[in-house]
């Protein structure tokens, strides 16, 4: 089926700031529409945990049909990227209900999340590809599941998890450049730019730089952003 294809329809290829952005957009704020009104009555159900459960396997599962149309196509396919990160993750939080790794999910899904949706990285596959939906099924969830967490779960943000947290993505930012370097210097993938390490994309190098300084421009936005967070979480477990 064309729906299942890695290569797009030259006459549905999608663009950021088009029309078919939009609808993307609109899908997401639809997604969040239904997590709002359900996710009380799911985590008061007594079926919760087999609804997380389930939630987990459908979220693997279409990680492994991504997999698989990428691989089947002659793709690279190595889950490196902060957002794949983040949501891999994320259905182990959901297995597990692991507070730690609610805390690094809650900065890093929900930031990666919301810059992915306004900026997408995803190839040219607009609606009538399976890639569009799963990216919009992905990073929905990475924003919407830790959220689920600190609202119904009561998990905490505080100061010293903030730190630790930003610790650990640039720890991970660095490592992440090491594995681009060889991932392009065995030429097994010429191409490697894992967590935009080695360049942000295309679209946005006018606004962040080129290699090296766009990865000051990343510390200093991923610090804003992270304190950003921080903020609203922490308040809102003051609050509650």
């Amino acid at each position: 089926m064309d729906f299942f294809n890695f290569d797009y329809n030259p006459s549905l290829k999608f663009d950021m700031f088009t029309s078919m952005h939009l609808v993307m957009t609109f899908m997401f704020i639809g997604v969040m529409i239904v997590f709002f009104l359900v996710k009380d009555k799911v985590y008061k159900s007594k079926y919760e945990k087999h609804i997380r459960y389930s939630l987990a396997i459908f979220l693997l599962v279409n990680e492994v049909m991504l997999a698989i149309i990428e691989i089947g196509a002659g793709e690279i396919f190595l889950p490196f990227h902060l957002c794949s990160i983040s949501f891999l993750l994320v259905t182990v939080l959901l297995f597990t209900n692991n507070e730690k790794i609610f805390v690094f999910v809650f900065f890093t899904g929900i930031i990666g999340g919301v810059v992915s949706f306004a900026i997408p990285e995803f190839g040219n596959g607009g609606y009538d590809r399976y890639r569009f939906y799963q990216f919009i099924i992905a990073h929905s969830a990475i924003i919407y599941v830790p959220i689920y967490y600190l609202t119904n779960y009561k998990y905490k943000i505080n100061l010293k998890k903030f730190f630790r947290i930003v610790i650990i993505t640039n720890i991970l930012g660095f490592f992440m450049l090491g594995v681009n370097y060889i991932l392009r210097a065995t030429d097994y993938y010429p191409d490697a730019n894992y967590m935009f390490t080695m360049g942000p994309p295309p679209e946005v190098e006018s606004v962040f730089g080129v290699f090296p300084w766009h990865l000051f421009v990343f510390e200093a936005v991923l610090l804003v952003s992270f304190y950003v967070i921080y903020y609203f979480g922490n308040r809102y477990s003051n609050k509650k």
